[in-house]
């Protein structure tokens, strides 16, 4: 008697425990499908790097009168580096509400960060945060929403049993990639900028780049103040009037 009580009294707990599992505390527990190894998350950059040109600026017009204020380029020659960069954007089609275990609204004028992804029988998902713990929503390469959510567990999605349903219907997200150009480094060239008029003289401040730092030297020259030709880093100028303040002049060809 005593032995059958004793298990009669193991059923007992043993059916209290497995009852007592469907009252967790944190109601989103007892969402989790029971998906023991989950799928590993990965870094997903929306800014690429895609490489690097050089481009050539050259801003000498020739045989035209043009006029410069002191400070202001007047011959300019320089190759830059040019880093070209894709930017993937997400938004949504139509401002809408996602609602599974959490629900989260999602403005069509609005672009969302995206910097995880997951596969998933062979298919890659996008995770959208869901602003609330570590829940996330999924959508595909088509823009497409996963039917379910996942909650990330250090580095590993786990999904949710709650079908994600969408208002209106056809909600779903769109992908752009958008290119970008950085102007950065001169690699070599030159820039004349005028200087100003003093004692009779005009002056000119001479820089030359070289190399990848935008390194270079600079050097200021001079002619006398009168109208008349000059030469600036083997380019004929004729200097038709100036002042303190600004230069009226004409860029040659090699040949006048």
């Amino acid at each position: 008697m005593k032995k059958f009580l004793t298990v009669l009294a193991c059923i007992l707990v043993i059916t209290s425990c497995i009852r007592a599992g469907d009252y967790d505390l944190l109601p989103f527990r007892k969402s989790l499908i029971n998906s023991i190894r989950g799928y590993k998350i990965s870094d997903f950059s929306d800014d690429v790097y895609k490489g690097t040109e050089n481009i050539r600026e050259n801003e000498v017009v020739m045989n035209k009168a043009l006029t410069a204020r002191k400070g202001e380029t007047i011959l300019s020659d320089k190759i830059f580096d040019k880093s070209i960069y894709e930017k993937t954007i997400f938004m949504p089609n139509v401002t809408g509400t996602l609602q599974g275990a959490f629900a989260m609204k999602l403005n069509a004028r609005k672009t969302y960060s995206v910097d995880k992804w997951v596969k998933i029988d062979g298919v890659k998902y996008y995770l959208l945060y869901s602003n609330i713990g570590n829940s996330y929503f999924l959508f595909d390469d088509e823009g497409n929403f996963y039917e379910h959510e996942g909650i990330d567990r250090e580095g590993t999605l786990q999904i949710m049993q709650e079908v994600v349903m969408r208002y209106p219907s056809n909600l779903k997200m769109t992908k752009t990639i958008e290119t970008r150009d950085e102007i950065s480094n001169v690699r070599n060239g030159y820039e004349v900028k005028y200087g100003g008029a003093k004692l009779d003289r005009i002056w000119f401040d001479y820089l030359t780049y070289d190399g990848s730092d935008s390194s270079g030297n600079f050097e200021k020259i001079s002619f006398p103040n009168k109208p008349g030709l000059i030469t600036i880093n083997g380019k004929g100028l004729r200097v038709i009037s100036a002042d303190d303040n600004k230069i009226t002049y004409m860029v040659l060809k090699n040949d006048e």
